[in-house]
């Protein structure tokens, strides 16, 4: 695929730059989000060359992500290419296949703006990724993150269906308080806290204090 002469050029007179910083460099055509530049690095870490990215397309993304993983991602690169602003990025975890290995490797990774057409409008993003591989306390904590986030998207047409009270009283059950604990400090009776916890429980098809935590630390309540 030939790049217009004004990305080519761009990308040109960047690439070198990339070659000297950490982690993988990655610069994306908007258009159709084909990836149209990666720092040699990269290339070897997945064993493929920039010209075959150019020919993969948008068949670049689940052949090295986990898309599980890349979902959340699109409502903030639509809010990065709205607001269109110089020197913005947003920051994630992903988790990517190198060549020849069976198991993802995560990275921290940031995508900002890097090149506009003549109207000022985004034409091409880049990214730099991070593996964080070699910080093991860190692995454990962006699994927890990212199950809490796939969790949330999944469930947040149920959670929508609480009433404010109803709110109140999973963040209480989910922080150990028991039903008596819960009506004194709300001034209701415990038999109106019992009934509360039977509608949570149906309107978010639960049944043990286990998922009313998962509710709770997913929603931002603990």
């Amino acid at each position: 695929m030939e790049l217009p002469k004004p990305i080519s050029q761009k990308i040109t007179e960047f690439a070198p730059y990339a070659e000297m910083l950490p982690g993988v460099t990655i610069i994306h055509h908007i258009a159709d989000f084909s990836v149209v530049h990666m720092c040699s690095k990269g290339q070897k870490l997945l064993g493929v060359t920039v010209d075959e990215l150019r020919e993969m397309g948008a068949e670049y993304y689940p052949r090295y992500f986990n898309m599980e993983y890349m979902e959340g991602l699109l409502p903030k690169m639509e809010k990065l290419l709205r607001d269109n602003k110089k020197n913005e990025s947003f920051s994630y975890f992903q988790q990517v296949k190198y060549a020849g290995k069976d198991d993802w490797t995560w990275h921290i990774t940031s995508t900002g703006i890097f090149m506009w057409d003549d109207d000022g409008k985004p034409l091409l993003t880049i990214t730099t990724a991070l593996p964080i591989e070699n910080l093991k306390e860190v692995e454990p904590k962006a699994e927890r993150l990212l199950a809490e986030n796939i969790f949330l998207r999944n469930n947040a047409a149920r959670f929508g269906l609480l009433s404010k009270r109803e709110i109140s009283i999973l963040k209480l059950v989910a922080g150990g308080k028991s039903s008596p604990e819960i009506a004194k400090e709300l001034f209701i009776s415990a038999e109106t806290v019992q009934t509360h916890r039977r509608n949570i429980k149906q309107k978010l098809g639960i049944s043990n204090n286990f998922e009313f935590t998962e509710y709770a630390r997913a929603f931002n309540l603990l």
